[in-house]
């Protein structure tokens, strides 16, 4: 089978998850195309990150005249693959990519990695605009693959009119063999990864951190990523250790050092970082945000917070002498299930059963 991908946004768990079905896909012996657009927080080294088998190409969809543009291109790249099957990842793939791919005969699967009108910072007027679009870019019938049972339901509400197959995010669980127990981790450190911008409210990862650092000035903040220089600062400001951009080996000896995995998003699909701190043996503390409500059981496998108070409250219980033994068991309860429930095989067989219908 000829699939072809393709990819605008470059965003971390775009990419991570791009890059996931990608993989599956040429180990069960597909032809694999990849259509990409180059960012400024593109990795340097895309070109290397996907099997030797797979052809990549490069198709600018950055600025309005590239999008213009790139229409004819990727019509194009899909006749010269004879691609059958086409993936999209992200909104501005998916709505270029249908309207590109407007009368030709392949099977078309949208994966928004969390749905455009799921937004939370633009009004209420902008995301039925967002809803509007996506009516529009329906003239080109296509599967809704969503991430999480939060970003299904949006779908469904929105647009009920297509078809749309849940299919939850998933790790290589084999890169997460941490057999350290929480416990033996020799240091208080926070960590969240993730791109400095509003999605993920640094503002509020920032009051959090200044409330525990008030009752505690053992415990270390650290943020993994990079973006909005004022935001940015607020974060350093509060006592965030921002370490920029790291590589995929150094994030993961960050999260295998570290106790708490922190994420105030204001919206998510389903964010693969926390599940994989869960896989290193963090605690996820989470925002009760959709895609992240989908993640953890409150106070089973992890915690959920509505507010930056209840947040700090719950990350200095995490620390106390009397509830370490309960940290425990709620990180080893938070590590088997991600390992249960986000595994490589059970997406590999949930992807290969959607194309295979």
């Amino acid at each position: 089978m000829n699939i072809l991908h393709i990819i605008e946004s470059s965003a971390t768990g775009t990419l991570a998850m791009m890059r996931l079905l990608v993989s599956i896909q040429v180990r069960s012996g597909h032809n694999v195309s990849v259509i990409y657009s180059r960012r400024k927080e593109t990795p340097a080294d895309f070109e290397f990150l996907f099997p030797d088998s797979v052809r990549l190409h490069n198709v600018q969809m950055e600025t309005l005249s590239e999008r213009l543009i790139c229409l004819a291109k990727i019509r194009r790249i899909f006749k010269e693959e004879m691609s059958s099957v086409v993936f999209m990842h992200s909104s501005f793939a998916g709505f270029l990519g249908r309207f590109s791919l407007l009368f030709c005969d392949a099977r078309c699967y949208y994966i928004p990695h969390c749905i455009s009108f799921m937004r939370r910072d633009v009004s209420l007027f902008k995301r039925l605009m967002f809803v509007f679009f996506e009516w529009i870019a329906a003239l080109r019938p296509s599967t809704y693959v969503a991430c999480s049972e939060s970003e299904a339901r949006e779908i469904r509400r929105w647009i009920p009119f297509g078809r749309c197959e849940l299919v939850e995010n998933a790790v290589d669980t084999d890169l997460w063999k941490n057999e350290q127990s929480w416990g033996a981790k020799n240091s208080c450190v926070i960590v969240n990864v993730g791109q400095i911008r509003a999605q993920k409210a640094p503002l509020l990862f920032a009051e959090i951190a200044k409330k525990v650092l008030g009752n505690r000035s053992d415990i270390k903040f650290i943020w993994v990523g990079d973006g909005d220089t004022e935001l940015r600062r607020h974060l350093c400001e509060a006592g965030v250790d921002v370490c920029g951009w790291l590589t995929p080996a150094e994030v993961n000896d960050v999260l295998i050092s570290a106790q708490v995995f922190l994420s105030t998003s204001s919206w998510e699909g389903m964010p693969v970082a926390p599940i994989e701190a869960m896989l290193a043996g963090c605690i996820s503390v989470l925002s009760a945000c959709p895609g992240n409500v989908d993640i953890v059981q409150d106070g089973e496998t992890g915690y959920l917070f509505s507010d930056a108070s209840q947040a700090a409250k719950i990350i200095l219980n995490i620390f106390s002498d009397e509830s370490l033994e309960e940290s425990a068991r709620i990180s080893d309860r938070g590590r088997s299930y991600c390992e249960e429930h986000y595994n490589f095989s059970r997406y590999a067989l949930d992807m290969e059963c959607l194309i295979g219908e």
